[in-house]
């Protein structure tokens, strides 16, 4: 996984937790101290120990962890990724054209983002189909979720079918909310 979903989990376990809360959660999780370079890739085993030790901690359940932390990182990857994001875009737009921002991540031929496959239905809506194999479906309705939130749009994000149901792949669907 790549290195800036490491720090980005950092960040997270400290706001959530407080000043000791990544030290905590990586004791928790069984992890050495460890410096996570953002664009270095790191065993997926790392990041699963992580939220198990944030599910231990907190008595959430991982997906309710996953989509918060989604929303949580939303404001820094749209920071990040503003050189790909047109000014006049909304949060629609953003969605529709996500995986530009997972192209310019796969530059790092070890990096594995999932793979996104965003159709615009009609001006209010956005079908999404996610799938990869570390089955992370929660991080990206949370991302979704944190976009409209920053922008000030207000989506609702309804799944249609997940992976941890047997599905292939998750399918989700994204509407504007008036």
């Amino acid at each position: 996984m790549h290195g800036i979903i490491f720090q980005e989990l950092r960040r997270y376990a400290m706001a959530r937790m407080g000043d000791q809360g990544w030290d905590t959660l990586r004791q928790q999780a069984g992890l050495p101290e460890s410096n996570y370079l953002a664009f270095k890739t790191y065993p997926d085993e790392e990041a699963v120990a992580l939220v198990t030790a944030a599910t231990k901690l907190t008595g959430k359940s991982a997906r309710v962890i996953l989509e918060d932390f989604g929303e949580f990182i939303a404001p820094s990857l749209l920071r990040g990724y503003k050189g790909l994001i047109k000014p006049q875009w909304t949060v629609l737009d953003v969605v529709e054209h996500a995986e530009r921002m997972h192209d310019r991540v796969r530059t790092d031929p070890l990096a594995t983002p999932p793979v996104l496959d965003c159709r615009r239905v009609d001006a209010n809506t956005v079908q999404v189909r996610y799938a990869s194999r570390r089955r992370l479906c929660g991080v990206g309705i949370g991302f979704i979720r944190g976009i409209a939130q920053e922008m000030k749009q207000p989506v609702e994000v309804h799944e249609r079918q997940c992976m941890y149901q047997g599905a292939p792949h998750c399918e989700f669907e994204v509407r504007r909310r008036f």
